[in-house]
Parts: structure tokens; C-alpha cells; sequence
């Protein structure tokens, strides 16, 4: 659901589906662009973006480019949670000492 009130737009994301870590995360891709911020009720996070006077951003393109970078941010996570170790120990080989 979002909210739209003057060149403020307010987001709320489902904290059922999306995690923390990856809203914070999704947020800071659009720092450049709006100021944001963000608070929680109950299970919901809600974001808040305020264009930057000097951009000139459609606020309705943002909510859905801001969408797919949850969505992005999501996936790199649970990639991260499954396959981190992996990674970890190719990393901990490369650097081993050569015996």
C-alpha cells in the first residue's frame, strides 16, 4: 500500500516477507535520489520518501523501482543465507598457506 501526500510518498512493506536487512538495504539504493526514512509498526515497516528538491522523480516510477530493488535485495539474501559457506570456504582455500 502506498500513500502519496504532497511531494511525500509513504511504502509499507510486509516485514512477513521481506526482511529487515534487505529493506535497509533496498532503501539505500535511492538515498541519491530522496531523502528516506523508515519506521515500524507491528510487522510493517513504513517508508518514507521525500524527493530532493534539486531531482526531479516521478514519486509513482520510484515506489516501483524501489519494488524491484526489494525484490532484488531478497534474493541476494536468501542466496547469501543457502550459499555464504560456500563462498567462505573457496575464500579460506585461496588463502590457505602453500605447504
Amino acid at each position: 500500500m502506498t500513500e502519496k501526500f504532497q511531494n511525500k510518498l509513504t511504502v509499507n512493506v510486509d516485514l512477513n516477507i521481506y526482511k529487515q536487512e534487505v529493506i535497509t538495504s533496498a532503501i539505500h539504493k535511492f538515498t541519491d535520489k530522496c531523502f528516506v526514512s523508515q519506521n515500524k509498526a507491528d510487522n510493517v515497516i513504513q517508508v518514507a520518501f521525500s524527493v530532493k528538491s534539486e531531482q526531479s522523480v516521478s514519486l509513482e516510477l520510484l515506489v516501483k523501482e524501489f519494488e524491484n530493488e526489494l525484490i532484488d535485495q531478497q534474493v541476494r539474501y536468501d542466496t547469501e543465507q543457502k550459499f555464504g559457506h560456500i563462498r567462505n570456504l573457496i575464500v579460506q582455500q585461496a588463502f590457505a598457506p602453500i605447504s
